[in-house]
């Protein structure tokens, strides 16, 4: 029992030592920081907040008490770099604010102190603020734009979407003699202009914000282009018109001819003067082809003429209905071909005059993607071979579109 009060007394006397050391170092050092007094301390910033620029930064805060306040100071990289800004009190709450030109791209944690005339000092406010520049800019890119349709004067552009964690917010169109943009967000996939000017050109650029708050917007160089006035195909979806109807005599008079397409005379299988192309069953009054028990189709051609400038284009089609369309006694091509008239089925696959083509094996969206490489007369049309029964398609649009 007595060696347990030597080992409680050895203890209680250590630690009694060891808080007296404490003890002492700190009231020195309270001695040197307050020099004899009591310690004053100036108001902290409060809301500090950081505001991303283009090789620089603004930092922003508040103070609203202490009116003694003169001047405040910013320090980052360690306390290395710094910068003093003086304050002039309204007496209410003011806003304190700096940017900091000539920042390098990076990361920084900054250190703000407020300082009276006395040169007391406030407890230290903390922010973290990035400062971007040419590695960023590096990264940016002009917005796809997917198509420029210019009918008559009126030019539509429509827009790919983007990674909107890049920072886009849109793009800028400059029209020749204006001198202003046009600023088209991020959100509208189509922009329109109802007075263009044909064979003008525009410059367009996309605009980025690093951060949502940054005080600096990006740019994408401008890229200047010459909208190409939009291939017109008349007649070129459902409802089709038509020229004459025929063939199953009722009230309506399913079969006919179409309006502004040539139609060749292995196409016409119905009707007596025979009539093709047109067919109205289900009230589409779509454009089609069949041979369910009705003639055969050998070499059946519906074609329109077009002209082109010299530019990349797409031919977009849509087939509704079909059958049979991959069987081999069945052959259907969508093409586009220099000059006028369609080659028959077994000649448009190696033809130099023929732009493009694709051959129809299913329902769906079609897509063909050729060049004129000059100013030229073209026909757009498909040829069809029906060589065996309960074989027809149904087109319900054509379009040509502008590629860029």
């Amino acid at each position: 029992m007595k060696n347990l009060h030597l080992y409680i007394y050895a203890a209680l006397l250590s630690c009694f030592t060891i808080l007296w050391s404490c003890s002492d170092q700190e009231y020195d050092d309270y001695k040197k920081f307050a020099n004899g007094g009591e310690i004053n301390y100036t108001e902290k910033v409060d809301s500090l907040k950081a505001f991303s620029g283009k090789n620089r930064i603004m930092l922003e805060g508040i103070i609203d008490a202490d009116p003694k306040i003169t001047e405040f100071r910013v320090f980052w990289n360690d306390g290395r770099d710094s910068i003093s800004v003086p304050v002039t009190r309204s007496g209410g709450v003011d806003t304190l604010s700096v940017t900091i030109d000539d920042m390098p791209e990076n990361i920084y944690n900054f250190q703000v102190r407020t300082y009276d005339a006395a040169g007391n000092k406030s407890l230290i406010s903390n922010v973290t603020g990035s400062v971007y520049g040419e590695r960023y800019q590096n990264t940016l890119f002009n917005r796809p734009v997917l198509a420029n349709d210019l009918v008559n004067n009126t030019l539509t552009i429509s827009y790919a979407s983007m990674d909107l964690t890049t920072g886009v917010i849109g793009t800028e169109v400059l029209l020749d003699g204006a001198s202003e943009p046009i600023f088209v967000p991020i959100d509208s996939e189509e922009y329109e202009i109802s007075d263009y000017v044909v064979n003008s050109s525009y410059k367009y650029r996309t605009l980025f914000l690093p951060e949502e708050t940054a005080i600096d917007t990006f740019y994408t160089d401008y890229v200047s282009f010459t909208p190409i006035p939009k291939p017109i195909l008349v007649n070129a979806s459902a409802p089709f018109e038509t020229t004459v109807r025929g063939g199953e005599v009722g009230a309506d008079n399913r079969w006919g001819t179409l309006a502004d397409w040539t139609t060749n005379d292995a196409a016409k299988t119905f009707g007596d003067p025979p009539v093709g192309g047109f067919d109205d069953n289900e009230n589409l009054d779509a454009m089609g082809q069949e041979s369910w028990g009705s003639p055969l189709i050998r070499n059946g051609k519906i074609h329109q003429q077009v002209a082109l400038k010299k530019a990349d284009y797409s031919l977009r089609v849509f087939v509704r209905n079909g059958n049979k369309l991959a069987e081999p006694g069945t052959k259907v091509y969508l093409t586009i071909v220099n000059g006028d008239g369609l080659p028959n089925v077994d000649n448009i696959e190696n033809n130099d005059a023929v732009l493009g083509y694709k051959r129809v094996t299913a329902t769906g969206d079609y897509v063909i993607d050729f060049t004129s490489t000059e100013e030229q007369m073209v026909s757009v049309g498909v040829v069809t071979d029906f060589t065996i029964d309960q074989s027809y398609w149904k087109i319900m649009s054509w379009d040509i579109v502008v590629r860029n």
